[in-house]
């Protein structure tokens, strides 16, 4: 594990249904058909959405802006079940509409931001949980998402300031807490980081990211019992979550040779680019190979100089991992396309 999670956080407009299953269903079907009321019309579709069923939902919406061509709330309602459904170029499409007929909702610019980051733009994201901090300062979730916007795009020093600024208008908001402590640990400050991630824990102990990012850094201090004790509270709380944060780690040292003696192995092409590749494949978060000798480390070009290959000196020095180009989610499956181009690179770290 080389780094802790960030954690975005959501819309809360989908909130759980009182009702369950069938009664759920039965009333937003009461709603659908028994009123042309908007806001019955969206009830129905978000307890729909809820249920599972999103063309449903999204079925009711564009029944309802026939008769409520400029509900701007309705638009924004349907311009996320698109948007949540992948279907990006409508969504675009239906917020645009919203923000016609009602410029300052903030909910839309919030929505709008979260559509943005599904699709990993940016600079857009941005510029929504911009608009949503302008018209409601104290919005909390828009300033952590701005905090994650801006990190994304390289300015930290935003970032933590955005951050800070949801700690202060909600103190109680693990995420904030989270990711100002994943800030603080990138930027070397590893005991206000523990104390950002010990809070977000203490606030929300259900949450297996929350643990993770603490085990992360209690692991990185060399406080490893209770490392040990926090990562297995993550996985425990969120099996499904960690899966694709597991690590192979290929020693080099200290290992047994056929006489039984203690010795140190050389790494191979073999040791490096296949196994790498394999990890990649089936989505594991890191490679490491671990070895000793510095030396280790270093390639030799075709014109017969060595060179270090991407290894950083480190105060702690001496172990190389190979580090994945990408995360991927494992429950997608196994990656059938060829995964050489940027599969790893070497570095030297702790």
């Amino acid at each position: 594990m080389d780094r802790a999670l960030p954690m975005a956080m959501s819309d809360a407009h989908l909130r759980a249904p009182q009702a369950g299953g069938e009664e759920s269903l039965a009333l937003a079907e009461n709603l659908a058909r028994g009123s042309s009321d908007p806001e019955q019309a969206r009830e129905a579709a978000r307890i729909f959405a809820l249920e599972g069923l999103r063309e449903r939902a999204i079925d009711v919406l564009r029944q309802g802006i026939l008769t409520h061509p400029r509900h701007s709330e309705m638009l924004a309602s349907l311009a996320d079940l698109l948007s949540r459904t992948g279907t990006f170029e409508e969504a675009d499409l239906y917020f645009g509409k919203a923000l016609e007929s009602e410029p300052k909702n903030v909910e839309t610019w919030y929505l709008q931001g979260l559509h943005h980051g599904r699709q990993g733009h940016v600079a857009p994201a941005q510029a929504a949980y911009e608009e949503v901090v302008r018209l409601k300062p104290d919005h909390v979730k828009a300033w952590v998402n701005l905090g994650l916007a801006l990190a994304d795009g390289g300015d930290r020093d935003g970032a933590r300031r955005a951050l800070e600024r949801a700690v202060r208008a909600d103190p109680g908001c693990a995420e904030a807490h989270s990711n100002l402590g994943v800030l603080l640990a990138e930027a070397g400050h590893k005991e206000e980081a523990l104390d950002e991630f010990r809070r977000a824990v203490d606030i929300n102990p259900d949450c297996s990211e929350s643990h993770f990012n603490l085990g992360w850094a209690l692991l990185a201090g060399d406080e490893l019992a209770q490392a040990e004790t926090t990562l297995s509270e993550s996985v425990r709380l969120d099996p499904g979550n960690v899966e694709g944060l597991y690590a192979l780690a290929l020693l080099h040292h200290p290992v047994v040779d056929r006489q039984g003696s203690v010795v140190t192995t050389a790494v191979t092409n073999l040791d490096v680019h296949d196994i790498a590749r394999s990890s990649h494949t089936y989505g594991l978060e890191n490679y490491f190979v671990a070895h000793p000798v510095a030396a280790q480390g270093r390639r030799k070009d075709d014109d017969g100089r060595v060179r270090a290959k991407g290894v950083e000196e480190t105060k702690r020095g001496e172990v190389h991992h190979a580090v994945l180009a990408e995360r991927r989610d494992p429950r997608d499956g196994p990656r059938r396309d060829d995964a050489d181009e940027g599969v790893i690179h070497l570095e030297r770290g702790g």
